[in-house]
């Protein structure tokens, strides 16, 4: 029931603004602090927040990490994307919002500061709506949408740091979606 909410609530109304909206809310409600006076422990207390390329739309997403030692970070993620495909028979709008758990291993040896290279694993559980957006088919031969999809993924990425700005970047790929995102890493020290 919760999650027929979910799927039927405004972020899949078909316009994908909501979800930006949302996450720039999100987005200005974090404090921005500078890198200084972090000690290794805490390197990777951050929130990343970026957009990027996907099989399957332009993904948005928000991850708050942390450190669990010097190596090793673990977090949740949220992710949004939408995108249309069409045919000789029609168009139809598809969403996606995403929730999981990524963790990630540190190469700290071979990346000194400034830089931050990684690899890891996501698990991922998503919701898709689609319905139709035009053509010759009527609208709810191909509408609806389906809850829970489980994807396990790989993923590298890297960081670099310039003196309070830190960029990031991660290449995953799943069983369900694969992107190529790009963003900040927001320190939460």
């Amino acid at each position: 029931m919760v999650f027929n909410r979910l799927i039927n609530s405004s972020l899949f109304d078909g316009h994908s603004s909501s979800a930006v909206l949302f996450l720039l809310a999100l987005l200005s409600s974090l404090p921005s602090f500078g890198q200084g006076g972090r000690n290794v422990s805490d390197r990777f207390d951050v929130v990343n927040v970026g957009l990027g390329m996907s099989n399957r739309g332009l993904p948005l997403f928000v991850e708050l990490e942390q450190s669990l030692d010097g190596h090793i970070s673990a977090g949740l993620i949220a992710s949004y994307r939408s995108y249309k495909e069409g045919g000789p028979s029609g168009t139809w709008q598809h969403q996606f919002l995403g929730v999981g758990a990524q963790g990630h291993y540190h190469f700290t040896e071979i990346a000194p500061e400034p830089f931050d290279f990684f690899a890891g694993l996501t698990l991922a559980w998503f919701a898709h709506s689609f319905r139709s957006a035009g053509g010759q088919f009527p609208s709810e031969a191909y509408t609806g949408s389906t809850v829970g999809g489980m994807q396990l993924a790989g993923h590298i990425g890297g960081r670099y740091t310039y003196k309070d700005w830190t960029l990031f970047t991660q290449l995953t790929g799943g069983s369900l979606l694969s992107d190529f995102t790009v963003g900040l890493s927001i320190p939460l020290k």
